[in-house]
């Protein structure tokens, strides 16, 4: 026997858990987070003082409600940790969360049978469900890839949470007159030991989420090294060449042809340097937070039409058949600038990768009422881009300049800056392409708030 008064173990125990929920809500206002992950976290631990206040007043309360309320508290207290810590680094997934939630809704509707039974079995039953539980978090943590370390130390940690509680639902057999006040070692070690991990796994999730987050800045900063490693490449080349037009050109001895063709290098060079610091400058501005997100509703045929008489000049030089086919206004809701440089950017590469006498249509897609959003088709039938390619057009820390069909040089960052405009929008872009057939390239809107 060991000499504790395990009401009061209890009462100590929901008094920590004020303080973590406080400690929680503190993090979320410093670092202000945004993770429905937490907020699941947070209701475990209001949760949890309710079920350890009923724990140490349990002989106050009817017994067939009492039972029922603790048990079903119990687990579900456990599975949101558990889940939380298991899914702490995906995006939260409302579907998902409710497939996995069945797991303690079905061991809850399994305890109503026991209900009626002794106080041996069901501290049986409920330690071999609570351990099912942590069991298979335990097995998430430590068989998933992608886990951070101290993810796997939770595993660890976890599994011995699981064995500890087969010992309980073992000592719960072998002592007489077991009760979940009892002090015998072989029940209240296992009992303690539960109640300690109540006070781990909040410095646990805490530690992850920093884990996450030195990771994630750690992988963006080698992204942008290597990306800004490309454009000083990509920029040393064309400014070269620039250099060297200017120096024949400064030449007097050379023909009128000569110089004609310089001329044109020299526009094409010039035009692509400045279409690459263009998307430079709105891309670092971008990481920066130097572009300020100010969605509001917006016609966007208006502007694939102001884009289309834009790029006039350039569709006659090809000879290139260029159209709108919107049959009325659409209305979404973004942000101006940014949906309209990548609408920009997105009928420029169409340009330069159709043929002469091509053709570019631009259509309404798909209307979608139950997403809220609307899909704008831009389609081409110039060269294609093969698989590999298109695997690779949105990677930041990868480079795809291809040449035009005039040999027009790409500057290999416009799509990434599409993307990333079109996340910030909270909406979508995708690319089908096939060799000598064409591109669709497919972005997809909210057409009202969110």
């Amino acid at each position: 026997m060991i000499d504790i008064d395990i009401k009061t173990l209890f009462l100590f125990s929901a008094l920590a858990n004020i303080f973590i929920i406080a400690l929680f809500a503190t993090y979320i206002i410093l670092y202000k987070v945004k993770n429905h992950l937490i907020n699941i976290f947070i209701l475990s631990r209001v949760l949890g003082i309710l079920f350890l206040f009923m724990l140490a007043t349990r002989d106050t309360s009817p017994k067939p409600i009492g039972i029922f309320l603790n048990t079903t508290l119990n687990l579900f207290i456990v599975f949101y940790e558990v889940y939380c810590i298991s899914y702490i680094e995906r995006k939260f997934d409302s579907k998902h969360f409710k497939r996995y939630i069945t797991i303690p809704t079905f061991l809850s509707i399994l305890l109503i049978f026991y209900s009626t039974a002794s106080i041996s079995t069901r501290i049986i039953i409920m330690s071999l469900n609570v351990s099912i539980i942590y069991a298979f978090s335990a097995y998430i943590l430590l068989t998933k890839k992608g886990k951070t370390k101290i993810q796997y130390l939770t595993g660890y940690i976890f599994t011995l949470a699981s064995l500890s509680l087969i010992i309980r639902a073992y000592g719960a057999i072998s002592v007489i007159e077991a009760n979940i006040l009892s002090t015998d070692y072989i029940l209240v070690l296992p009992l303690i030991f539960f109640l300690i991990l109540n006070l781990i796994i909040p410095l646990l999730l805490i530690f992850i989420l920093k884990e996450k987050d030195n990771l994630k800045l750690s992988e963006l900063n080698k992204s942008k090294d290597n990306f800004f490693s490309i454009i000083a490449h990509d920029l040393r080349g064309p400014l070269g060449g620039l250099q060297q037009i200017g120096e024949l050109l400064w030449l007097n001895n050379i023909t009128e042809e000569k110089r004609e063709q310089l001329t044109k290098s020299l526009y094409q060079n010039s035009k692509h340097t400045f279409n690459l610091l263009d998307n430079l400058l709105k891309w670092a501005n971008t990481n920066a937070g130097l572009i300020i997100y100010k969605p509001y509703k917006l016609n966007i045929r208006e502007i694939v039409l102001n884009n289309v008489r834009l790029f006039n000049s350039q569709v006659k030089l090809k000879s290139i058949k260029l159209s709108c086919n919107f049959e009325k206004d659409l209305f979404v809701y973004a942000d101006y600038d940014m949906v309209d440089t990548v609408i920009r950017n997105l009928i420029s590469n169409a340009i330069k990768f159709t043929p002469v006498n091509g053709k570019i249509d631009i259509i309404i897609d798909k209307i979608d009422v139950a997403q809220n959003t609307c899909t704008i088709a831009i389609i081409d039938n110039g060269v294609g881009i093969d698989k590999e390619t298109q695997l690779k057009v949105f990677e930041i820390n990868s480079t795809v300049s291809t040449f035009g069909t005039n040999k027009e040089k790409g500057t290999g960052l416009g799509l990434k800056l599409c993307k990333e405009f079109l996340t910030i929008n909270k909406g979508n872009i995708k690319i089908e392409s096939h060799l000598e057939k064409g591109t669709n390239v497919y972005l997809t809107l909210p057409i009202e708030s969110t």
